[in-house]
């Protein structure tokens, strides 16, 4: 079979069936999610193992897994899907108002805490219909899903991101540390001999970085350049404040966090004492999203909701 003839012939059903089984690995969740009988699943898998020459997905105790074959496709099939989804979109008036659309938006779990909330409030008045899906996968992946148009925008600081994506700064962002309100050495000032001889808590997130922030605050040790001493490492920043609320730990965290970590009675803001180099909080996304008028609106909200280039202070 010719490539010409191959195209002729195929029924884009069987790359939906295709494109859900490979984010399934199961033919059972894939006709449940596409409303099909099993049978009508598996009819599908054996029409496309006949299309591509190839068994395209392997029985396993962990499910239905991809061949290497499999991975190249889904690449293509999601950069396709991607685009149809842009051309039938294309023409169309966008109307906030009526609008059912979904925007998958990349920011980290501190971030989601910081932007999703008036984010929210306002699509609640203004367009009801909207869905929103947020994502944190690393940062290669989230790439990767941005030029497939799997995330619609990124907010918050990602230094690694291409620099061939579209960006706008929102707002410069600076540190301050967390401590419990009734902390034994830590008043109303916080000393640099006091901030070094702490305990600290520090949270890594997969979204987004803190490196820079950090690189900084550890050049300005007054101990021989020795750095910080951290006594907990989190994988995850839930219940961040408990943690500090109930220990001696030291958290620096952005001073937007800290607003909303603070609204306890139990944690509150110190400044640092030393002065930190603020960073750009920015929204960024890929060139095929610049035209879309639907995705047009969404960033000019999100730049009216949270645009101030005067860096942040909470105390």
């Amino acid at each position: 079979m010719t490539p010409d003839t191959a195209l002729d012939n195929i029924d884009l059903n069987l790359l939906l069936v295709f494109d859900v089984l490979y984010r399934t690995r199961s033919t059972t969740r894939a006709a449940e999610s596409l409303h099909l009988t099993q049978p009508s699943v598996s009819n599908a898998l054996k029409r496309l193992r006949s299309l591509f020459d190839d068994v395209l997905f392997v029985k396993t105790s962990n499910g239905m897994q991809p061949t290497a074959r499999a991975d190249g496709i889904a690449a293509l099939v999601d950069e396709g899907f991607a685009s149809l989804r842009l051309a039938m979109q294309a023409g169309r008036t966008f109307d906030p108002a009526t609008t059912t659309r979904t925007f998958h938006l990349y920011v980290s779990d501190l971030g989601q805490a910081i932007f999703i909330p008036p984010l929210v409030a306002q699509l609640h008045r203004v367009a009801p219909g909207i869905r929103i899906v947020t994502t944190d996968p690393p940062l290669d992946v989230a790439q990767q899903m941005m030029k497939l148009g799997q995330i619609d925008l990124a907010i918050g600081m990602f230094t690694g991101l291409h620099a061939d994506l579209h960006q706008q700064c929102l707002f410069q962002e600076t540190y301050v540390a967390l401590v419990r309100n009734d902390h034994p050495t830590v008043g109303t000032r916080l000393s640099i001999d006091q901030f070094f001889a702490a305990a600290h808590v520090i949270y890594t997130p997969t979204a987004g970085s803190h490196a820079h922030f950090a690189a900084e605050l550890d050049a300005r040790s007054p101990h021989d350049g020795n750095p910080r001493r951290v006594a907990l490492q989190l994988a995850h920043s839930f219940g961040l404040e408990r943690i500090v609320s109930s220990s001696d730990l030291v958290a620096c965290i952005p001073s937007r966090l800290a607003r909303v970590l603070t609204s306890r009675n139990d944690v509150r803001a110190v400044a640092l004492p030393f002065d930190i180099t603020p960073v750009d909080i920015a929204q960024f996304w890929h060139d095929r999203y610049q035209r879309d008028e639907g995705h047009k609106w969404l960033r000019t909200l999100v730049y009216q909701l949270f645009y101030d280039l005067r860096p942040s202070a909470v105390l």
